[in-house]
């Protein structure tokens, strides 16, 4: 019968056959938040005034699509931009989509779409309104959604814009 090795024997030969021990490092750890913030940002009060064309907030998606989608995508929105900008929620407005011009971070995507919002909590109802198999409008941003590359490396944001003059910090 055999003995099982000490494991402080073991790891010490395991050392000893690796050679030398790089010392220990550390490096900065860079956190990249992808969803589910909470704003403190709060409208101020008696601020309900006309703040210009567009809401209160801006949601802005960034992404690729893969190229081989190019022709089918740009075909998707011209038959689809009229139902994009009928959202029955209330406030909520399709601003269309966009292929960049110019920008100077790759990682942000070629294409950005655009939506105006008056209330934080009408991006709930149209998660909710994507959700429901049932709503025309829902299954017409599921689909635009459906384009985006999948990819983890494929360029990809997310910023939600609040009009500063309707804030109180």
């Amino acid at each position: 019968m055999t003995e099982s090795p000490n494991p402080a024997d073991a790891a010490e030969a395991l050392l000893r056959a690796q050679g030398r021990v790089a010392p220990a490092s550390a490096v900065p750890l860079v956190s990249v938040v992808r969803s589910g913030e909470q704003f403190l940002i709060l409208p101020a009060a008696g601020s309900e005034e006309d703040l210009g064309p567009l809401g209160r907030l801006v949601l802005e998606w960034g992404y690729e699509v893969p190229r081989a989608q190019h022709v089918e995508f740009q075909a998707f929105l011209r038959d689809n931009n009229g139902l994009l900008s009928t959202s029955s929620v209330p406030g909520l407005r399709y601003l269309g989509t966009y292929t960049v011009f110019q920008q100077s971070e790759r990682s942000l995507g070629s294409f950005r779409t655009l939506w105006d919002f008056q209330r934080l909590s009408q991006m709930e109802e149209m998660s909710a309104r994507v959700a429901d198999a049932g709503d025309e409008w829902g299954q017409a941003v599921k689909a635009l959604m459906a384009f985006r590359d999948s990819d983890y490396t494929a360029g990809r944001s997310q910023v939600i814009l609040q009009l500063a003059a309707a804030t109180v910090l």
